[in-house]
């Protein structure tokens, strides 16, 4: 039997027809008689014994799109294709979008062309063919910087890592985008969001709960706001002690820093699980309750299929926090352009191996890519609800638990390799990094899938495709 599908942005219930809300889609199990006033439904064929169909969003059309039909035989390697080329999970290949105006750290580990496209226009910024770059350039709101490997603007993209010390949230990739966001403050005065709306039509609805309490239901919520494709909309809010809950029809990007100067920070969307380095403030994105930590390393839901987030506050140093990232947002590669004095890698899949390395000069070619640790974090015994980590400081200090090193990142430990300030993590499976910046902040790191593993299974069961992969992403459905 055929199902029809259509995209449901604003997640609400069809104004012709009654039918099953899954995620961000309206199924229908027959076929309409009329199309609705507000977008059609598509026919997709139920799969052959056997075989299976990938359902997902085309954004920019609101058409659904599908992979498929998928032998069973053939399962793993084909979503491991499709979730490893994601945009959700290469950040560094993505468009950076600068939310607040101050000079950034720009790092291309391979070298390459680094674009800038401010007033509509895109004007090549810096380039370093061949030769890995690091380098503080200004960035002014409203701009947007990716990089390519050859010397046009339409060349294929090469990683790009941008960060601001003192300010971690100034940047924000396109790649992070989601619809629905939450976090925690208490201190630093109210929350001044910056909201970017990658498509046009989008409606955001967002409020405080008034207190570390609540989700999104029981905010206090504001006039909703109409945004249109890079439209940017800013708000301050006046509780310095709440909860903060955004969502939106169509995807968005999402910064805040408080009032009183600290606190800047990325918001990460909500996923069904936010990896963490260390005990943090959490809960459901729509009660606010039922979350609950695994290992100090994983936010889940008790009430199976429900969003969470995390934040993680106050480590001894700095002055700003940062949150968790979701489990369809991880990468297997990342980089950083400044001087790192600890480090913690999450892994959810199971045993992983890591290579942390580093570049003795910064900008050129004068020394070669040196290892400084290897690692293999796990066993066959963690899994996405009881991920293994690995920390490591400066002074020495390591292991398999937050306990075994220092995490604040200040001026009592020690840089790694003699203050080398362009590093490269490495895995074979999909992790989760955090470090201090420069500045002593917390960061999680935000990464991308190597080209050459971008055909790497790191998921074989198809149970364990449809709980970690498919379920956690509201962007894709799986009949079979």
């Amino acid at each position: 039997m055929a199902k029809y599908f259509r995209w449901n942005p604003d997640r609400g219930a069809d104004a012709t027809f009654s039918g099953s809300v899954t995620k961000r889609f309206l199924k229908l199990d027959s076929k309409p008689n009329r199309e609705t006033a507000t977008s059609k439904y598509y026919k997709v064929d139920d799969p052959a014994s056997g075989n299976s169909t990938l359902i997902t969003q085309d954004k920019s059309t609101g058409k659904p799109q599908k992979l498929g039909p998928i032998s069973d035989s053939d399962l793993a390697s084909k979503i491991a294709q499709f979730t490893n080329n994601s945009t959700k999970r290469n950040h560094c290949l993505s468009e950076w979008y600068c939310m607040r105006t101050g000079s950034a750290r720009f790092t291309m580990p391979l070298g390459g062309y680094l674009w800038k496209v401010a007033s509509g226009t895109t004007s090549l910024y810096e380039s370093s063919a061949g030769t890995p770059y690091g380098a503080n350039k200004s960035a002014y709101a409203g701009e947007l910087f990716f990089a390519t490997e050859g010397n046009t603007s339409t060349s294929t993209r090469t990683p790009l890592h941008v960060l601001r010390d003192g300010d971690t949230g100034s940047m924000v990739p396109k790649s992070l985008a989601g619809t629905q966001f939450g976090f925690y403050t208490s201190r630093y005065s109210g929350s001044n969001i910056a909201i970017y709306s990658i498509y046009d039509d989008c409606k955001v609805t967002y409020g405080e709960t008034g207190s570390n309490s609540g989700g999104y239901e029981n905010i206090f919520a504001y006039p909703v706001e109409s945004l249109g494709a890079g439209d940017v909309f800013t708000k301050s809010l006046p509780t310095e002690t709440t909860r903060v809950m955004i969502q939106s029809t169509h995807d968005i990007i999402v910064s805040v820093e408080q009032s009183g100067g600290g606190d800047k920070m990325v918001v990460a969307p909500a996923s069904q699980y936010m990896y963490t380095r260390r005990s943090t403030t959490k809960g459901e994105f729509t009660t606010g309750s039922n979350a609950t930590h695994s290992n100090n390393m994983v936010v889940y839901s008790t009430n199976s299929g429900e969003k969470v987030w995390a934040i993680e506050t106050g480590d001894g140093s700095g002055g700003d926090c940062t949150l968790g990232l979701g489990i369809e947002y991880l990468s297997n590669t990342f980089t950083y352009g400044g001087v790192l004095s600890d480090y913690a890698i999450i892994a959810p899949f199971g045993e992983t191996n890591v290579k942390v390395k580093y570049h003795g000069k910064t900008n050129g070619n004068v020394e070669a890519w040196s290892t400084l640790k290897t690692h293999t974090i796990g066993s066959g015994d963690n899994y996405p609800k009881v991920p293994a980590g690995r920390f490591e400081d400066g002074n020495g200090n390591g292991g398999d638990s937050h306990d075994d090193y220092e995490d604040g990142g200040g001026s009592s430990i020690s840089h790694f390799a003699s203050d080398a300030a362009m590093w490269w993590f490495e895995s074979d499976k999909p992790v989760y990094v955090c470090i201090n910046s420069v500045s002593g902040d917390e960061e999680s790191l935000l990464g991308w899938i190597r080209r050459s593993s971008r055909s790497d299974v790191w998921l074989s069961g198809s149970d364990d495709i449809k709980d970690y992969i498919i379920d956690p992403d509201d962007d894709l459905f799986l009949i079979d």
